[in-house]
């Protein structure tokens, strides 16, 4: 009866199946610092990323649309500008605030699940752990918010990825074909910060344009973040088996996949 009893628990902690099983709670800590480690710097990547070009986007579409309806009110030849293409830079820079909103809170989920790491807790017969093997259903818990999260942020960045810089460029041909008033051109140095390039002789067209030019996210960027986020997640994913376990020292009680006698630790 011993026999049958233990035999699940030893094929489980065995071959493939031990590694897929250590895939899922309960978790060593050092598998914890490996995929949520990496959740943290690219979470704190995007965020960086996504607050940057929203507030340079937010800075300078409002002058954009200024300068975009007295072109057109000027009735340019071959300028056009409708509430239909001024929606198309409001739902993209909304989706910078959304993916900057989203990796906001992932860096504060992941700040809350990496650092209970660092102590040891107490399981019901008093030997110390760490917690996600003492406390398995916090482990689950964890495992699913964590999981929840790097799935809306897989949407939000596949998202704006699939604009595909369609907003830059659309956003860059009107800004190269609209007249260029004086007051526009001031405004744009007053929120740039940029100095006036009347001593080298350059056109007013070209007043401050890197800035411009880099003030909406480009493609190369997106195709960047979305990159990172599917083989990162995936590399990591499948490396937790090879960290969950414990690396530093040898500890039976903690060794729950390797253990033989059915004594798991419950929460």
């Amino acid at each position: 009866m011993r026999l049958i009893n233990t035999f699940p628990l030893q094929f489980i902690g065995s071959g493939k199946m031990g590694y897929f099983a250590k895939l899922f709670p309960p978790f060593y800590k050092y598998a914890v610092f490996l995929f949520v480690g990496f959740e943290f710097v690219y979470s704190a990547i995007v965020l960086a990323i996504s607050e940057a070009y929203y507030k340079s986007t937010s800075n300078v579409l409002p002058i954009a649309y200024k300068m975009f309806e007295d072109t057109l009110k000027k009735r340019k030849p071959g300028f056009d500008w409708t509430p239909a293409e001024q929606q198309i830079l409001e739902t993209h820079k909304n989706e910078l605030l959304i993916l900057w909103i989203i990796s906001i809170i992932g860096v504060l989920l992941c700040m809350l699940v990496i650092i209970p790491q660092f102590f040891d807790f107490n399981d019901k017969r008093g030997n110390p752990s760490h917690l996600c093997l003492v406390r398995r259903t916090i482990a689950w818990i964890l495992y699913i918010a964590v999981a929840i999260y790097v799935i809306i942020l897989g949407i939000a960045v596949v998202y704006l990825w699939s604009d595909g810089g369609a907003a830059r460029k659309h956003f860059l041909d009107h800004f190269e074909a609209a007249e260029k008033e004086e007051q526009f051109i001031s405004e744009i140095e007053r929120v740039f910060l940029c100095e006036s390039d009347d001593d080298n002789e350059v056109e007013p067209q070209v007043l401050c344009y890197r800035k411009i030019r880099h003030s909406l996210i480009s493609e190369q960027w997106l195709d960047l973040l979305l990159l990172v986020y599917i083989v990162g997640h995936v590399l990591a994913f499948l490396a937790v088996p090879l960290f969950n376990k414990q690396l530093v020292k040898e500890d039976i009680e903690d060794d729950v996949y390797n253990n033989t006698n059915g004594k798991l630790l419950e929460a």
